[in-house]
């Protein structure tokens, strides 16, 4: 089943919006989003989690950083 939420795809990194909901963390809109994780697709074309921001601008700085240098 698809996965519902916001997610964004920068430098091949994927930025999932998160929510807690009663005790594990659920995809969110953006809106709604407690807090962003951010993912690298691997070659057998899993995602892989590298990291977890709390705000989408952190996350979006996160995915940019590489291409910044």
């Amino acid at each position: 089943m698809p996965q519902k939420g916001f997610t964004a795809i920068v430098n091949k990194l994927h930025i999932r919006a998160k929510r807690v909901s009663n005790t594990e963390d659920v995809s969110a809109g953006q809106s709604e989003a407690q807090f962003f994780d951010v993912y690298q697709r691997g070659p057998s074309g899993n995602l892989m989690f590298l990291d977890r921001k709390d705000s989408f601008d952190s996350a979006l700085d996160f995915c940019l950083a590489p291409t910044l240098h």
